[in-house]
């Protein structure tokens, strides 16, 4: 029985390292594995949280991830590593990541388990598949299988093989939903100066869709010429960019002291004021705010006559509670992290990762319509949807073979 697997991202090497009942064909058109991988939470390979929960994936259906992530969860995650010697460590945030800080751990350790029995096919591309005839058509040969996984990822990161052409392929045979780029960056409406470009602050950010608060995360929030970026933003960035992609109306509100009420920070800055009677709005704002961006702040306050300065920090701590910026579009779209869309759900065996139109396919990964939010969501979803799919093979036929 020939097992194929187009791709040798993080989803294809987990279903390898699950995978031990014989041997297994890869294929991609890298010249090696694991390519995006590397690039994982900025070259350390955050792979899962603590702090897992369905709430952190967006999908067309809610339920598709419940049963894979009970099956496998972020626990039997950390236990698979442990089994295979990757010492791991997290956050407070609950990022989870190898001790090493390292993606090339994760990445060595999962080909290094996989290759002695798995045929690694690299620099061949598959251009078509023959479902009836079960050939894989690729850019110099066609090989026959009796089993396929698709796990060639989305349509982001399209240097690292991840360009969507499976996607192109599938969407002759299955339902494949609109997609759009996730875990990214935004441009906005009147965007900060160049004299606070890169400038990083710890603060709350909330996405407003159509005047509505759907979600928010405290943590850096980096003010750059374009608009905004960091850790907060990319937290929400897949709820604003399918807002995005959907024609609303999107809105970032940054809170830069969420550890305060309105009434406690005005109280503090006019306590400061009771001391130095005789600074300025500015020098009172120093060491509250970084000196980047205060100048920008008074102004954006509408602060007119600094001479009344209860007056004027009322109306700047009005607005560090909550300085909104328009969002307009997506500033990044060839490199962001993840893709939002793909091989829709309900064309899937929710338990088994089984395609309902194609005979003898599965899919693993990001190549479906589900999109972990930032924070190792995307490759727990890589591993649990991979066991899920090794679990009905091995049941259907290897088992009974």
């Amino acid at each position: 029985m020939k097992i194929f697997v187009i791709g040798a991202g993080v989803a294809s090497l987990a279903f390898c390292s699950f995978f031990k009942e014989g041997k297994i064909n890869v294929i991609d058109k890298n010249s090696f594995s694991g390519r995006k991988l590397l690039a994982t939470g900025n070259g350390r390979c955050n792979f899962t949280n603590l702090k897992l929960s369905y709430d952190n994936y967006l999908s067309q259906d809610k339920n598709f991830v419940k049963y894979s992530l009970d099956n496998f969860n972020n626990k039997d995650l950390l236990n698979h590593f442990d089994s295979m010697g990757i010492e791991w460590t997290n956050l407070e945030s609950g990022r989870t990541y190898p001790k090493t800080m390292s993606s090339k751990t994760v990445r060595d350790s999962l080909y290094l388990d996989a290759k002695d029995r798995t045929n690694f096919i690299f620099d061949s591309e598959v251009i078509d598949i023959d479902f009836k005839n079960k050939l894989l058509i690729t850019d110099n040969s066609k090989l026959k299988y009796d089993i396929l996984i698709v796990a060639s990822g989305g349509k982001t990161l399209s240097n690292s093989g991840s360009d969507g052409k499976i996607l192109d392929i599938l969407r002759k045979h299955t339902k494949v939903t609109k997609t759009c780029p996730g875990i990214t960056n935004f441009e906005v409406k009147n965007p900060f100066p160049k004299a606070s470009k890169g400038t990083k602050v710890s603060a709350s950010a909330s996405v407003l869709i159509d005047g509505k608060k759907i979600k928010e995360s405290t943590d850096d929030v980096i003010f750059q010429t374009y608009g905004l970026t960091g850790t907060a933003i990319l937290d929400i960035s897949n709820d604003i960019s399918l807002a995005l992609s959907q024609k609303k109306g999107v809105n970032i509100d940054i809170d830069f002291f969420p550890e305060y009420s309105y009434n406690t920070l005005l109280g503090k800055l006019k306590n400061k004021t009771k001391v130095y009677p005789h600074r300025s709005i500015e020098e009172i704002l120093l060491g509250f705010l970084h000196e980047n961006l205060i100048k920008e702040i008074i102004k954006r306050s509408g602060v007119k006559n600094i001479k009344n300065k209860d007056k004027a920090l009322e109306k700047i701590v009005s607005n560090l509670k909550s300085m909104s910026f328009k969002v307009t579009d997506v500033h990044d779209k060839t490199n962001a992290q993840v893709t939002i869309g793909g091989v829709a759900t309900d064309r899937i065996d929710p338990k088994t990762m089984r395609s309902l139109d194609i005979k003898d396919t599965y899919f693993i990964g990001e190549v479906m319509d589900v999109a972990g939010a930032c924070g190792g969501y995307n490759i727990q979803w890589a591993f649990s949807s991979a066991k899920c799919a090794k679990d009905d093979i091995r049941r259907l036929y290897v088992k009974n073979k």
